[in-house]
């Protein structure tokens, strides 16, 4: 019987080692699930604070467009004497250059916010029009206003 018994009882010791190897297995299965799901955390947080930066360019760019532009471009018209001929002193040239100013900026503010959130290359395309178009806008009427 003692011969019976110390054959079971090291079957029972091999099945309790299987059985442990496995719960050790599943464990370690989790930890690194659970690095994997840390470090998808942090880099969505990343991701996140890259959109945010990239969406206040855009917002401060079009901001400034809109609040100095116009006002610059106003006071440049005012300079314009009685036979001044350059496109600045006249009427038509000084509404096409604020209300570029205007319309640049607030495309340029709905287009580039949308470029920023987008997970598509196009979305990183028309951000960065958007900030192009900002500057562009301030090319022109610079040169307008001093030519």
């Amino acid at each position: 019987m003692d011969h019976a018994r110390s054959l079971w009882a090291g079957a029972g010791t091999a099945a309790g080692t299987v059985e442990a190897d496995l719960e050790q297995e599943l464990a370690e299965a989790r930890l690194a699930e659970a690095a994997r799901a840390a470090v998808q955390r942090r880099a969505e947080r990343r991701l996140r604070a890259i959109r945010a930066v990239a969406v206040g360019a855009v917002w401060l760019g079009a901001g400034l467009t809109l609040m100095f532009l116009p006002m610059i471009t106003m006071s440049a018209g005012s300079e314009c004497g009685m036979g001044d001929t350059r496109f600045i002193c006249t009427d038509t040239g000084q509404d096409t250059i604020v209300y570029l100013a205007v319309y640049t900026s607030l495309v340029a503010a709905l287009a580039g916010t949308w470029g920023a959130f987008s997970q598509r290359v196009l979305g990183r395309v028309v951000w960065g029009a958007a900030l192009v178009a900002l500057g562009i806008a301030w090319l022109i009427n610079l040169l307008i206003i001093g030519g």
